[in-house]
């Protein structure tokens, strides 16, 4: 008979643990007296192959433990260096990009579908970026405004007007969620965000002529109030609270060593209600509320839609009257850009769905209706607007 593993290792079992097949259950055993003398044996050689491979597993498992305990040194370099290589691609990967030849991102001259405030403010700082030295020499230095805060409810176009921004600015464009940021381990995580904002610095100061923009989306992830930080657990808030430093004090090191990168964050969150950090909103010295499109904005932003079909221009000049009923509705219902995106996509697959079946088929106004109707809710009515 086979002397189990854990006699020999002098390994207690826990509770209800079985330690080989002599302690099988009972009915096994009235079942086994009963059988043949070539069944019994066959039994036998099944309990004791199944003995064997529990007890190696858990030797196994044993060993695997102490590897976590004793041997962090040993592997930690290796964590280490995967999480550099991954870096290191990461940066190959989400370098800058030039907006000048996207066509879908259009300059603040051409957009028709963003709110006058917005647009002033964004035309200002593109005007003061091109001052030259010796005219901010003469006006006593101000420091500029590249720390930049848009938010309001989601869906009304904050990372696309940071877009236009930057295409307006002639400047090439970053931009950055959380999880690009995020890594599985503490360590890792943090070293990966300062990598992150020393090659942004490096990257400005080694091209002083150009421009940059960076936008966070959902910047609220990175500052969260210390209040709201503390509502987790020891080894949580020591994180949250190193992570919160580490990025409040790249923001400082952008606004002091690299005066070309504009940093922009988005976020659904009302910093007026203190859902946000109150030392990250005193960096972001201009905060804009991007609130829903108002009929104008969602009128010039539909039109903008349905003239990239064919026959577009046509379709809308036989249906003026028609849109602007419609884009009524949509003002009164609060539709965000999104939502508007989401009922010109619904009309265009019922158009396919025509055009499919008969190929002098033409983009029809009813279209547009019916998706509009099955929209159940917007984005505004969501958010009780």
């Amino acid at each position: 008979m086979i002397q189990p593993v854990r006699s020999r290792l002098n390994i207690q079992p826990t509770n209800n643990q079985q330690l080989s097949f002599k302690q099988t259950d009972s009915t096994v055993v009235q079942a086994a007296a009963q059988m043949s003398d070539s069944g019994k044996k066959d039994l036998l050689n099944y309990l004791e192959a199944k003995d064997k491979k529990d007890r190696n597993a858990q030797l196994i498992s044993g060993v695997a433990g102490l590897a976590l305990l004793g041997g962090t040194i040993f592997f930690m370099p290796k964590i280490i260096n995967k999480s550099k290589n991954t870096f290191k691609k990461f940066n190959q990967e989400k370098d800058f990009l030039a907006l000048a030849n996207d066509n879908k991102i259009p300059t603040l001259d051409s957009c028709r579908s963003i709110n006058d405030k917005l647009r002033n403010f964004l035309q200002t700082q593109v005007e003061l970026s091109n001052a030259t030295a010796e005219e901010i020499r003469q006006t006593g230095n101000p420091s500029g405004q590249n720390m930049l805060m848009l938010y309001g409810p989601p869906g009304t176009g904050k990372s696309y007007f940071a877009k236009i921004f930057a295409k307006t600015l002639k400047a090439d464009y970053q931009e950055v969620k959380y999880s690009d940021l995020n890594k599985r381990y503490i360590g890792e995580h943090l070293e990966h965000m300062k990598d992150f904002f020393e090659t942004i610095i490096k990257t400005a100061k080694a091209n002083p002529e150009k421009k940059y923009v960076v936008t966070f989306n959902e910047i609220d992830s990175l500052v969260l109030p210390i209040e709201k930080i503390s509502q987790g657990g020891t080894g949580h808030n020591a994180f949250k609270v190193e992570e919160r430093s580490v990025f409040l004090n790249y923001l400082d090191d952008i606004q002091k060593q690299a005066q070309n990168v504009t940093i922009i964050g988005t976020t659904n969150v009302d910093p007026r209600n203190k859902g946000l950090d109150g030392a990250a909103m005193s960096r972001f010295k201009t905060k804009i509320q991007i609130p829903f499109p108002d009929r104008v904005c969602l009128s010039e932003a539909l039109k903008a839609h349905i003239n990239n079909m064919p026959d577009g221009a046509e379709f809308i000049k036989a249906n003026e009257d028609k849109l602007n009923l419609l884009v009524q509705s949509m003002e009164k219902r609060h539709f965000s850009y999104r939502d508007l995106d989401n009922v010109v996509d619904d009309s265009k697959r019922r158009y396919l769905q025509d055009y499919m079946k008969n190929k002098d088929s033409k983009y029809k106004f009813e279209y547009l209706e019916k998706a509009i109707k099955d929209l159940d809710i917007s984005d505004g009515e969501m958010a009780g607007k």
